[in-house]
């Protein structure tokens, strides 16, 4: 099981490219509108705000620790996130943090993710999930997983809207991932050194037969 969390060697403000996980497989971050153009950045918990509220995720420590991703301050910058494997994974989940679905766009929100089998472009599976309901002035923390259906995934993009409007800020947190394996039916089986003799032997014999029998 792979695991990027972001609380280890990261500091406040600072713009995420590439993040190496616990088992090695490196994990490239952007953010765009529909392709993706930026880098998204950390966040930590409270003040000063670099995120897209007053508490950045503050009343969600005990679940996100002390630094998350975002794609930046509130307003109209916010956008997508995009993610890709340097090794394919067969399985993902992942934190989606937000405040403002409620309050600003009548929400609940509505993450689109959709995960592909090379960078960006050959569709595999796609699923929208439900952001959570509740008080406008609380943060809410969904977490969601989708798979590959039996596929490797190289990459995937998470698409955020509140009621067709876009989001305002949001935040991602503690990614796992599955490393894909193929699966025994897609390798296609070697015969073992004692068979392959043991074919010969028999060919060689019938061959024998033939002979005698002119």
């Amino acid at each position: 099981m792979g695991v990027v969390d972001f609380e280890s060697g990261f500091t406040d403000g600072q713009l995420v490219n590439s993040v190496t996980a616990n088992n090695g497989n490196v994990l490239t971050f952007w953010t765009g509108n529909q392709t993706p153009t930026s880098n998204p950045e950390i966040a930590q918990i409270g003040d000063p705000i670099t995120a897209f509220s007053s508490s950045d995720g503050a009343t969600l420590q005990s679940q996100i620790g002390n630094f998350f991703l975002t794609d930046g301050l509130s307003g109209p910058g916010a956008s997508n996130y995009f993610i890709e494997f340097s090794q394919a994974v067969s399985e993902v989940s992942i934190d989606l943090l937000d405040l403002d679905a409620l309050s600003v766009n009548g929400g609940p929100g509505v993450a689109t993710v959709t995960v592909f089998s090379d960078s960006f472009s050959t569709v595999i599976n796609s699923q929208d999930f439900l952001g959570s309901t509740g008080p406008v002035s609380l943060e809410t923390l969904d977490t969601f997983s989708i798979s590959g259906n039996l596929n490797a995934i190289k990459s995937l993009s998470i698409v955020y809207s509140v009621n067709g409007a876009g989001d305002i800020g949001t935040g991602i947190d503690n990614i796992t991932f599955t490393q894909f394996e193929p699966s025994q039916g897609e390798t296609q089986s070697t015969p073992e050194p004692a068979s392959i003799l043991g074919l010969l032997a028999f060919g060689a014999a019938g061959a024998g037969s033939k002979l005698k029998r002119k």
